[in-house]
């Protein structure tokens, strides 16, 4: 059963496993990262509606396991961002309209 899309401008990360930190991400997945961690620093992203992110290209070796797991790895088994490429088939006007459409609710 889908959830309402009341407030989804608050529900970040989304999909089923978080790993999409961003509704622009959801509605661009060919720019979805693939390492990334939030930015405690600037919190939330307004103008892509989600977590502000901190993105790498591999997954730091830190020895804080804490800080291990902050980071967000979409190759690992069970995390990925693959699939729900729908969004794709839109144009840019219409990915644009949409995430302005859903910053209301």
């Amino acid at each position: 059963k889908a959830r309402p899309l009341d407030g989804i401008w608050a529900t970040a990360p989304y999909l089923h496993n978080g790993s999409v930190p961003t509704l622009w991400h959801l509605l661009h997945p060919e720019r979805r990262p693939v390492v990334w961690r939030h930015d405690r620093d600037r919190d939330y992203d307004r103008e892509r509606v989600g977590l502000a992110i901190v993105e790498a290209d591999e997954r730091p070796a830190v020895e804080d396991p804490a800080e291990r797991r902050r980071w967000f790895d979409s190759r690992l088994r069970g995390k990925s961002a693959g699939g729900h490429d729908f969004p794709a088939r839109l144009s840019n006007d219409e990915r644009r309209a949409l995430l302005e459409y859903l910053k209301t609710l």
